[in-house]
């Protein structure tokens, strides 16, 4: 037996985000951990590598008992190895000047030893069957090589026998095809004797592979069999539960927010009647789409979903301006987008993105909230402050944003507050069309609630919406109706009795 949890509890501000969890790892077998999001399986895979400690249980790993694990150094002194979604490497450094940064670089009289350097990391690299030159630059490896290379850093962490090997959703970044050759690597990985751990979201990659498999829903077990006792659709309906509607205010169909914000800029006028659609996209092709095309009409709310390597993170970063797409034409209104478009020529053409990472692409974190929301129209604030004044207050009090200081740094936010004030600075515009990537990730339900009113506010408003989402009972409740990618093309339409949550969940993990 190498790692068992019992009775693990974890609670984030009065939410128990784990209840009464017990899980049973054994040496040479494949857990699989599934779950929609939200249901805990992050969660418990920081609990076991040291990044959350529980509020209560107790973790056996090999022969060491510990009522929590204390930090991921512990976790590694433990025999825990743990390989997340992104792998640590810098683009502009070497596989081996990458792999040095957790190693350590050999050194002689002050200077680094280059060729030990590349000796050493081939031997490690060879060790682990992983076929990489080290002298390559972290930026030229593909996603699967990048894996590898992600797993070698990790168990070379581990100083004592591993016992256990976690993968935090790490192939939901990798095609389909390279994601199999980074898991028979991992399947070799478990036969040689290591439990391994994997959270994945696709089910096909547990044929063949997956021992066990463990559903949690709302913090708590609700399925710990052999992979083989169900079947994929049965998997789907564990995880998805009850249908239940996302947290949606009562008073959603009276909902002025929009028009209260749009008050404060009244420059912008009644908004043009679109007699055709709005947005016409036609045979886009990029690095995973090969033929996309679809409309959105006048004040549609439209969902998305696919796995990775349909484009379902690819599109929304190309309607932006973020990723250029290599064929295909995009048309908003009038507008007809370049191919070389910029995201400064989507947002003149009314087309505006709100991304899934709030930090680092939807906002700046050591501006306050103010420069935020007006930065970009910020010309036509210029010796307004009057004016400025009423759009904050505005914003503050229709999204309820707390602390509700206009100065507060956007950084300091909690992530539902920092997401509320995005989607204020977007709909401020008011855009042709709204494009939301996972807008309710890591968002609490008071602040999904508040979203959720301001988005069918914009939609009666006029606004066109085009809402990818990893949460089907979201795009079950929101859109008319909801796309499905697969194999780089829209592979199906869900529309009347089809928009349902275990539907749309069949299409988004199978």
């Amino acid at each position: 037996m190498a790692v068992t949890a019992t009775g693990v509890r974890k609670v984030f501000a009065g939410l128990k985000a784990l209840d009464d969890v017990a899980i049973d790892l054994r040496n040479g077998e494949i857990h699989a951990l599934l779950g929609a999001n939200g249901s805990g399986k992050s969660t418990l895979a920081k609990v076991l590598t040291g990044v959350y400690q529980p509020d209560r249980g107790e973790i056996t790993v090999g022969a060491a008992r510990v009522s929590r694990i204390a930090s991921p150094s512990h976790a590694n002194e433990l025999g825990i190895a743990v390989v997340h979604q992104e792998a640590p490497l810098i683009d502009s450094m070497t596989v081996a000047e990458g792999m040095a940064l957790f190693r350590g670089y050999p050194t002689a009289s002050g200077r680094v030893r280059w060729d030990r350097l590349r000796d050493e990391t081939t031997a490690l690299l060879r060790a682990f069957d992983v076929d990489v030159d080290p002298d390559r630059l972290a930026g030229t490896l593909s996603p699967a090589e990048r894996a590898l290379v992600a797993m070698v850093i990790a168990l070379d962490q581990v100083k004592i026998g591993l016992e256990l090997l976690i993968l935090d959703e790490l192939t939901a970044s990798l095609p389909e095809k390279q994601a199999a050759t980074f898991l028979d690597r991992v399947v070799a990985v478990a036969r040689a004797g290591t439990a391994v751990l994997m959270v994945t979201h696709r089910l096909a990659e547990l044929q063949g592979r997956a021992d066990k498999v463990m559903v949690l829903r709302n913090g708590r077990v609700v399925h710990s069999a052999p992979a083989d006792a169900v079947d994929h659709k049965t998997l789907v309906s564990i995880m998805v539960g009850p249908h239940d509607a996302p947290t949606m205010p009562g008073d959603a169909a009276t909902s002025d927010i929009v028009s209260r914000l749009w008050a404060t800029v009244s420059r912008f006028g009644a908004g043009k009647e679109e007699q055709g659609p709005v947005l016409q996209a036609r045979h886009l092709a990029g690095r995973f789409m090969r033929d996309v095309s679809f409309d959105v009409r006048r004040g549609e709310i439209v969902g998305v979903v696919g796995l990775i390597e349909s484009g379902i993170n690819e599109l929304p970063q190309m309607l932006g301006g973020i990723v250029q797409r290599q064929g295909g034409t995009l048309v908003v209104g009038d507008h007809d987008l370049p191919r070389s478009m910029t995201p400064r020529a989507a947002i003149r053409a009314g087309l505006m993105l709100l991304p899934v990472d709030r930090l680092r692409s939807g906002g700046i974190g050591t501006l306050d909230l103010t420069e935020n929301v007006l930065l970009p129209e910020l010309g036509d604030f210029w010796h307004a402050r009057s004016r400025e004044w009423r759009v904050m207050e505005e914003i503050i009090a229709c999204f309820d944003v707390r602390p509700p200081h206009p100065e507060a740094l956007f950084g300091r936010l909690s992530g539902g507050n920092q997401q509320k004030i995005l989607l204020g600075k977007w709909l401020l515009l008011r855009p042709s069309v709204l494009v939301l990537e996972d807008p309710t990730s890591g968002v609490d339900p008071n602040a999904r609630a508040k979203m959720f009113e301001a988005l069918a506010d914009a939609a009666r408003q006029g606004v066109s919406i085009l809402f990818f989402s990893t949460e089907p009972e979201q795009l079950a409740a929101m859109c008319s109706r909801v796309l499905v990618l697969r194999d780089g093309v829209v592979a199906a339409e869900l529309t009347g009795g089809d928009l349902d949550q275990e539907i749309i969940s069949q299409w988004s993990y199978a």
